[in-house]
């Protein structure tokens, strides 16, 4: 019944606009905004854009043209450098805020309709710069002021038939090093192609995160075991794509925090 109540005030928010242009990610948050768009909208008056990086997840860009081809909703992708930005390549704290202005005002010069993202409504509970960088450029955020929640998105997801439900949100590749880490094309491959090894061992769960030539492997806790035991072998090809350490966290695979969608 909630779930029923939020989508009328989504719709009663959706047709005050001409149309709505959906930053779709490949995430659940933006997938399950572009799905209701549709259906209340219809597919004339949808438009999604997605931004096409190095930085971006090659599966997350597969998806949302999976997701906007079987809506029959244009879509629109951006090519994006975001190695021309200082403050990217520098990585201060505040890089998400300069990256996402920088990605959103871009969209938004492109965009047929007003362009929305998919941050809902627990976003709020944490501090987000980029939610800062959102609202500087008047983008809108539907499923927040329907005040949708993660779990509500996840329900749409699964009577649309997507997995989504069921994956890790995917940050970019620029949230695997720390701040003040200078970032480069040679670190974010190194990063992609790190990160491909471990799942190709059968691994889901992976971040290999970098600083100073280091590496520190995360891997879900229950495969902490399975990959002490195969550490040599991820040493030794670690260290033939060129780190000098490579350290496993006892911790195990922490779930990103940045989840609506970090990237359009």
């Amino acid at each position: 019944m909630e779930l029923e109540a939020k989508t009328k005030r989504l719709a009663s928010f959706l047709k005050r606009l001409p149309g709505l242009t959906v930053a779709l990610s490949g995430g659940l948050d933006s997938s399950a905004l572009l799905i209701l768009a549709k259906e209340i909208l219809g597919p004339e008056r949808v438009q999604a854009v997605t931004i096409s990086s190095a930085i971006v997840p090659e599966g997350d860009l597969r998806r949302a043209g999976l997701l906007a081809a079987g809506l029959g909703i244009e879509h629109l992708v951006v090519p994006f450098d975001h190695l021309r930005l200082e403050a990217f390549r520098q990585n201060p704290p505040d890089r998400c805020y300069h990256c996402k202005k920088a990605m959103f005002a871009k969209l938004k010069e492109l965009s047929r309709f007003p362009l929305a993202d998919g941050t809902q409504a627990e976003d709020l509970k944490e501090d987000r710069p980029g939610l800062r960088a959102l609202a500087e450029l008047g983008i809108l955020s539907p499923l927040k002021e329907a005040g949708f929640r993660k779990e509500e998105l996840r329900r749409i997801a699964r009577r649309a038939g997507l997995d989504h439900h069921r994956r890790e949100a995917s940050p970019c590749l620029a949230t695997r090093f720390p701040p003040g880490e200078e970032i480069t094309a040679e670190k974010i491959a190194l990063v992609g192609e790190a990160e491909a090894y471990l799942a190709a061992q059968g691994w889901r769960k992976v971040r290999v995160r970098i600083a100073r030539g280091l590496a520190l492997v995360e891997v879900a806790r229950q495969d902490l075991e399975k990959a002490f035991s195969f550490r040599g072998e991820i040493s030794a090809y670690f260290r033939k794509l060129g780190f000098r350490k490579v350290f496993l966290t006892l911790e195990g695979y922490r779930p990103p925090l940045l989840t609506p969608d970090d990237h359009p």
